[in-house]
């Protein structure tokens, strides 16, 4: 089974705004892949990343869309991408499985 919650590794921030009032704000890294899902998403033909990154299905747009990718990290052999449609901003995620010969 493939867990799909959403565990984003953050780094947090104080700010003020013009009235002083104190908010903290989530920084996301500015790398979305783990260093496994790099390996395995480098090893995708880059015809093939565009593709992959501009065909998402989208359950709010109830069609195809881009990703704006926020996430990319290995589970067990597959690849996933979490992000925000660029649409619409809903989130998408995008399961890449393995190829016969790259099953672990």
């Amino acid at each position: 089974m493939i867990d799909f919650s959403t565990n984003y590794k953050c780094i947090w921030t104080h700010t003020t705004n013009k009235m002083n009032e104190k908010k903290i704000i989530p920084i996301r890294q500015s790398e979305p892949f783990t260093k496994e899902a790099k390996e395995r998403w480098n090893k995708i033909p880059k015809s093939a990343q565009t593709k992959i990154l501009n065909n998402v299905f989208c359950g709010k747009c109830l069609n195809s869309v881009p990703i704006v990718l926020e996430t990319a990290k290995m589970q067990r052999a597959d690849l996933i991408l979490r992000g925000k449609c660029k649409i619409c901003g809903h989130e998408v995620c995008r399961l890449i499985e393995p190829e016969n010969n790259e099953k672990s």
